[in-house]
């Protein structure tokens, strides 16, 4: 009921998801009940999101993002420190899934959630990387992978954070690829040198353009770029080295460096290394295009944020009750991401009832009807009763006009449109009671 709640009020917020007191303090106690854990609630998730996934080649996205309380520190107990060693809060990490061929998401696939407790080791890089936080890169990646049983290839994509020797050597398999944006410039095995300058010296194979997404004091801009790519065969580092983990391994890396950019310091450059074989320009250019999708789970963590389900925000009080909250947080975003991500030719591959029940299916049917206007552009262009078609109609209530050519609604629209849509919905089922 409390994760029914959370996606149709869109909210962490407990005394916004409650009708009642009564209901408000059953859903604290079952935020602080022990018998309920994160494992269990992702992997149920993780479970639909397998059943999705199903002969598909997915992307398990994962990225960290902090839950920042400091704000509420003083009503708050049991928390870990963040990013900068002194604000309270926890780290969530989730593998999100999404489909290589069309970017849609298909769900939480993973998430490990912790709090911070202690200063490193002073000789934290020769630990086992097991014994490293930075094991979470594997640990959940692997997870995924155990829940996407159905899914015959997989690509784990992970940004700089992630260019670790034991994630390079350890992840893939005969269906598991890995595609991480390399930040070391290791040194190379017989061949010797290092990375960047072995990728330096190799040929421009060609040049590829994209629309670099807008962020925080970054504008949306049009880039070109030139591309490298060659064999590279790594060596194992020498601090903290594992006799499990080969003493060299052979990857292929991307390059992409940008032509003429705004400034030395805007300019992109991204290294990408991949256990995918890269033969010719489009092979290269296809790893570009499925790092891009990175940006999915960036969107995920605004929408567990500031831009939707405020889950900072929270008044439960209990650490472990907050790592249970963000988890289904988590789900609750992701759920968002589908709608934002299906609003255009990819939702039209889903049924609507992949997010909504037939009673509210036909909700959405009489609210189209209204909603649409005298003219083509004006109508819902995709198939009745397909995901596109649903996320049509939330988008229009969150406050998009409908036209094509307009901004494409974003997960703050759909966020919007679903409050109001179930709002809608819940006077539609006491009206009609039978």
């Amino acid at each position: 009921m409390v994760l029914e709640r959370m996606c149709t009020r869109v909210s962490a917020g407990l005394r916004r998801l409650a009708d009642t007191r009564a209901e408000q303090i059953a859903f604290t106690r079952l935020f602080r009940n022990p018998q309920v854990t994160v494992p269990e609630i992702v992997r149920t998730a993780a479970a639909r999101t397998g059943e999705a996934a199903a002969g598909r080649h997915v992307l398990i996205i994962e990225d960290s993002s902090e839950i920042n309380y400091e704000a509420k520190a003083s009503r708050k107990r049991g928390l870990g420190r963040v990013g900068n060693g002194k604000d309270v809060g926890l780290f969530v990490h989730p593998a999100l899934a999404v489909d290589a061929a069309d970017g849609s998401v298909l769900g939480l696939a993973a998430a490990t959630i912790w709090r911070r407790r202690g200063q490193k080791a002073h000789d934290y890089q020769a630990l086992p990387i097991e014994a490293k936080e930075s094991y979470k890169w594997i640990a959940t990646a692997k997870a995924a992978r155990q829940a996407l049983t159905d899914t015959p290839l997989a690509t784990v994509i992970g940004d700089r954070e992630a260019d670790i020797y034991e994630v390079l050597a350890r992840l893939p398999d005969e269906r598991t690829h890995v595609l991480i944006r390399a930040v070391r410039d290791r040194a190379l095995g017989e061949q010797g040198g290092r990375l960047f300058g072995e990728i330096a010296k190799t040929p421009e194979a060609g040049r590829t353009a994209f629309e670099l997404q807008a962020r925080p004091g970054r504008p949306a801009r049009k880039v070109q770029l030139t591309v490298r790519f060659a064999a590279v065969a790594l060596r194992q580092p020498r601090l903290g080295a594992d006799c499990r983990d080969p003493r060299e391994i052979t990857l292929n890396m991307v390059e992409v460096r940008e032509i003429d950019p705004p400034s030395p310091k805007e300019a992109v450059i991204w290294q990408l290394l991949t256990t995918h074989a890269i033969k010719t320009l489009a092979d290269a250019c296809r790893m570009v295009d499925l790092y891009r999708l990175r940006w999915t789970v960036e969107q995920l963590f605004r929408t567990v944020k500031s831009q939707a389900i405020d889950l900072e925000e929270s008044l439960l009080a209990d650490g472990e009750a907050l790592e249970r909250l963000a988890a289904t947080a988590l789900i609750v975003a992701t759920k968002v991401m589908q709608l934002v991500h299906g609003r255009n030719a990819a939702g039209q591959a889903f049924k609507a009832a992949r997010l909504f029940s037939p009673a509210e299916i036909t909700v959405l049917e009489a609210l189209i009807a209204r909603l649409e206007g005298k003219t083509q552009k004006q109508n819902n262009p995709h198939p009745q009763h397909t995901l596109a078609w649903a996320a049509w109609c939330i988008a229009r209530l969150g406050g998009w006009n409908g036209y094509a050519k307009e901004r494409p609604p974003g997960p703050v629209t759909f966020s919007n449109g679903l409050r109001r849509f179930h709002a809608i919905a819940e006077g539609f089922a006491l009206a009609n009671p039978n």
